[in-house]
């Protein structure tokens, strides 16, 4: 099925006058000389989103985020650029179209009434809204009067219950109690489900991972990557640990490197320019993970940290490996693979983390149990191997037959077992198993 463009933007800027002092604001009104400069919040940014897509914004503060997000809600216009926006957006976040004075009751039908709701309609859902927002004894209090978790309820509540098609949530759950963001993000869930366009705001990027599907990642106004959670997310987080350990004054220099088109990407930035000590580059982690070398991987490594130790990857990549170290260096992060369960013995080599395919790979038990095979499924050397990846029987001889289960292991969120059927030791996905009977 073709999906329709609900979000296309192309080459929009957003430019702000930033000025001294309020004299100074004065005279740009009243004289043809300009006393302000030119700040531009978004420079030539180019997006789009397709009906359904959970699309999560990255960045560090002062990256045009939230300024983005306001656009696409219609809030602030642009300055310039192309913008079509199919369907009607609402913008959660605190304080956002909440006016103090009125109570929460009165900003309810305020904000409705501005949507073209009619009274009539309003008062069908400001029951709903009041119970979701849990305000019921402050409902017809100032919204001054209110706590930023308070305010954040509220248009979280308002938002959600007008059944906009595209919800823009900026940074609303990182304020309030635990439960009610828990009940937001249920909330968010059954919107995704329904195939609403999200976008979501967020320095939470555990919620990214869990929630979105593609990463729009902003720095300084500029779109820096645009693609799947798995392809931007871990390089967003790579430039984070290297942002951090910078001194002040080598950011100020990294952003004016950035904005005048002189710097690419902050690995290469430092290598070139930056003082930082090498080993704060460096740093080694303990892992356990499962996966496969990805078709479009080309190399591997002998030493991470040397390129001339590279060697094709083509002839090791149809089974399954083990990681039980990573390294993190210069932004880029390594999974050293093992054909063993261990970071000394079997290792092939070190592999690019974009370019392995992995999951977290952790022992839950060592009890026997009883299964019957419930359909035809293959059996495999190693847990999360696929055809191409271990297979050691076909998809008929295994059905209706018992198999005494050994070992258990979480790969991800699934369950695999090591056992034996009919003497013969493999791993079954537990979807194939019919219920488990322990021993005595």
């Amino acid at each position: 099925m073709i999906m329709d463009k609900i979000i296309d933007m192309k080459h929009v800027y957003k430019k702000y006058t930033l000025y001294p002092s309020m004299k100074a604001r004065f005279f740009d009104l009243m004289t043809p000389k300009s006393y302000g400069r030119d700040f531009y919040a978004l420079e030539d940014v180019a997006f789009s989103a397709e009906s359904g897509d959970i699309v999560g914004f990255v960045g560090i503060n002062g990256s045009g985020k939230s300024t983005l997000s306001n656009i696409i809600a219609g809030i602030v216009p642009e300055t310039s650029g192309d913008i079509a926006i199919n369907g009607n957006a609402a913008l959660i976040a605190v304080n956002s179209g909440l006016k103090g004075d009125l109570t929460g009751r009165e900003n309810i039908e305020l904000k409705c009434l501005m949507l073209g709701f009619s009274m009539q309609e309003i008062r069908a859902l400001e029951p709903d809204i009041i119970e979701f927002s849990e305000l019921e004894e402050f409902i017809d209090q100032p919204v001054k009067s209110y706590s930023s978790g308070m305010k954040s309820r509220l248009g979280f509540a308002i938002s959600v219950n007008i059944d906009p098609d595209i919800l823009l949530i900026d940074e609303a759950l990182s304020v309030g109690d635990k439960a009610f963001a828990e009940k937001s993000l249920n909330k968010m869930h059954a919107f995704k489900e329904q195939g609403k366009t999200m976008i979501f705001v967020s320095h939470s990027l555990s919620q990214m991972r869990e929630f979105c599907d593609q990463i729009l990642w902003l720095e300084w106004g500029r779109v820096k990557e645009y693609g799947s959670v798995d392809e931007v997310l871990p390089q967003y987080e790579a430039f984070l640990d290297l942002w951090k350990k910078l001194p002040k004054g080598e950011r100020q220099a990294y952003k004016r490197d950035v904005l005048s088109g002189r710097a690419g990407d902050l690995p290469t930035w430092i290598a070139e320019e930056s003082d930082l000590k090498p080993t704060a580059l460096f740093k080694e982690v303990p892992v356990s993970r499962i996966g496969h070398i990805k078709e479009t991987a080309r190399e591997l490594y002998a030493d991470p940290s040397d390129e001339a130790s590279a060697f094709a990857a083509d002839e090791h990549r149809e089974r399954v490996y083990f990681s039980k170290r990573r390294v993190d260096m210069l932004g880029e992060s390594y999974y050293q693979l093992s054909t063993e369960r261990s970071g000394v013995r079997g290792v092939v080599g070190w592999i690019r983390k974009q370019d392995f395919n992995s999951r977290q790979h952790t022992l839950i038990d060592e009890d026997p149990k009883q299964f019957k095979v419930k359909d035809s499924v293959f059996g495999h050397e190693e847990p999360w191997g696929g055809q191409k990846n271990r297979v050691i029987s076909d998809a008929d001889s295994l059905s209706t037959r018992q198999f005494a289960v050994e070992r258990t292991e979480r790969v991800g969120k699934k369950l695999w077992f090591y056992g034996l059927v009919d003497g013969k030791a493999m791993w079954i996905h537990n979807k194939h198993l019919g219920e488990i009977e322990t021993e005595d």
